[in-house]
């Protein structure tokens, strides 16, 4: 079964490694040894990204082996994370003689529990907790602890999307828990900042909604009356405001809706209505 439990690496093992090199030296295949292209010893593979913070994504780690000569393989692999700060929290091998082991999560090495050179994928998966470029380097180690590939790759991280400064909706409207008395269709202007000119595409998808929710006999507070726009969202730089203009409907006279306000940074903000 692949393992997944992060150790760290074994000694080597002596004995066996004499032993290959010698057989390596009968069959004349170290006269053979060439420099091995990087791509044939190990392969990175990860998304270029953007990922985002705090969000795990996987790195697949490829060991071939398919170089004809004993040289060119290779049973360990030295990995290495920089950049962006990272860690490697956990590995899946295809094969189980294959084990990983990350000390401190960021440099750590793959190899063969008993030196031989088979080849294997690995995922490790790598949650980055910082926004930049995480870059993991691949080393391929032959069992003369020579490295006879490298390969690294990189990906991009963003961080998360800062929470806008709503500060509460601006009058007319009363913020929750206080609940607004209104005329049932009339146009009401939701008025709020975000600290300064954020772009109109400050609204998520389907924002702002309103949703029916029971009258529970708190005291009702009036909407102040004043001059209303017809337009959607809009933005004053003079006063440093949205506006959005809701229309009510005449139906809801005798309900009450609690108005949801989804800005694109994934806060919720709530005013509550009655109507008349």
């Amino acid at each position: 079964m692949p393992r997944s439990t992060l150790t760290a690496a074994p000694a080597r093992r002596r004995g066996l490694v004499v032993l290959l090199t010698a057989a390596a030296t009968t069959c004349g295949m170290l006269a053979l040894a060439a420099p091995a292209q990087a791509n044939s010893v190990v392969d990175l593979a990860a998304p270029a990204g953007p990922v985002q913070v705090d969000a795990p994504y996987t790195v697949t780690l490829d060991v071939p082996n398919s170089s004809p000569d004993f040289l060119g393989r290779s049973s360990m692999v030295n990995v290495a994370l920089s950049g962006a700060a990272a860690t490697v929290t956990s590995f899946q091998a295809g094969d189980s003689g294959w084990h990983c082991g990350f000390p401190n999560g960021t440099t750590g090495r793959c190899w063969h529990l008993a030196s031989f050179t088979d080849p294997v994928s690995i995922t490790l998966t790598v949650v980055p907790t910082a926004g930049g470029t995480v870059t993991v380097d691949a080393e391929a180690i032959n069992f003369r602890e020579e490295a006879i590939g490298r390969d690294q790759v990189s990906t991009e991280v963003e961080n998360p999307t800062p929470a806008f400064p709503f500060t509460g909706f601006h009058t007319p409207v009363h913020n929750a828990p206080a609940v607004n008395s209104v005329n049932a269709g009339r146009s009401i202007p939701i008025t709020f900042s975000l600290g300064g000119d954020k772009g109109l595409d400050v609204l998520t998808d389907g924002s702002p909604s309103s949703q029916q929710t029971a009258c529970d006999g708190t005291a009702a507070d009036p909407v102040d009356s004043g001059a209303v726009s017809t337009s959607g969202l809009t933005y004053e730089a003079a006063t440093d405001t949205y506006t959005h203009v809701w229309k009510t409907d005449r139906a809801w006279a005798g309900t009450c809706r609690t108005f949801h306000l989804e800005l694109s940074d994934g806060s919720d903000h709530v005013a509550h209505f009655q109507f008349r």
